[in-house]
């Protein structure tokens, strides 16, 4: 049986967090006119939208439709692959932790890569997709944010933590 590295894991757990925050920032309109009236959901505040997005990168509104065009493209493949995953990996986490046969945890952990794979090359696509419709300048804002992580905003709010002197 092969070990999974610490490293790949953190890469793994990476791309799934990639590819949620796409699943879950995609716009709802598309999922709002396949629903009854009666089923229609209130409109979503700004961020869930991508305005955040449009400001932070200065996009226009004809990149920001771009966007949320390719957005919308696979957005049903990558949330059933999300969703697919996180089964997954909660049946792996059970297998383990109750001492099941070795051959069944393996074949889990192999469904496992193989989802954590599917949503890497999901993320790749859309960025390969969405990498023309943006200016140089707006690429390497968009990376860097990237580079940071979605949740890199709420980290920045927090002061940091007192120095302690060292006692003499």
């Amino acid at each position: 049986m092969r070990k999974v590295s610490f490293k790949t894991a953190a890469l793994g757990t990476l791309a799934t967090v990639l590819v949620a925050t796409g699943a879950y920032a995609a716009d709802p309109a598309a999922v709002a006119q396949t629903q009854t009236p009666t089923q229609q959901q209130p409109t979503p505040p700004p961020h869930q939208r991508g305005e955040w997005l449009q400001k932070k990168l200065g996009l226009s509104d004809a990149q920001m439709q771009q966007i949320r065009e390719i957005r919308q493209k696979d957005f049903a493949a990558q949330k059933q692959n999300y969703q697919a995953l996180r089964q997954a990996q909660s049946d792996l986490r059970r297998l383990a932790l109750s001492n099941a046969d070795p051959g069944a945890i393996s074949a889990k952990q192999t469904e496992v890569n193989q989802l954590l794979a599917q949503s890497t090359e999901a993320r790749v696509n859309f960025l390969k997709e969405v990498g023309p419709v943006l200016t140089p300048d707006q690429r390497d804002a968009f990376a860097k944010m990237m580079d940071h992580g979605p949740r890199r905003h709420r980290q920045a709010k927090r002061p940091a933590p007192a120095q302690q002197q060292p006692s003499s």
